[in-house]
């Protein structure tokens, strides 16, 4: 299993980005657990309704998205 996929069985619930619309602000109904049966996640923005298989995929991708992101501390602003 990737890290990515890792991450996301910890429960890090991360926004994925709709296909629909390309917005990442996501709805869930029906628990606390994003992957649990009966849970439903929809895109707040247009409606869109994520299949499961959909919305897992897309989380392993947006995990792996921001675990590849650093921020170099040299970079800050003074």
């Amino acid at each position: 299993m990737s890290n990515a996929a890792e991450n996301l069985m910890s429960l890090d619930i991360v926004p994925v980005r709709c296909p629909v619309c390309g917005e990442a602000q996501n709805t869930l109904d029906g628990g606390s657990d994003p992957i649990a049966p009966g849970a439903r996640i929809g895109c707040m923005v247009c409606g869109h309704a994520f299949e499961a298989a959909e919305y897992l995929q897309l989380s392993i991708e947006r995990r792996a998205e921001l675990d590849s992101a650093s921020i170099d501390p040299k970079a800050r602003a003074n």
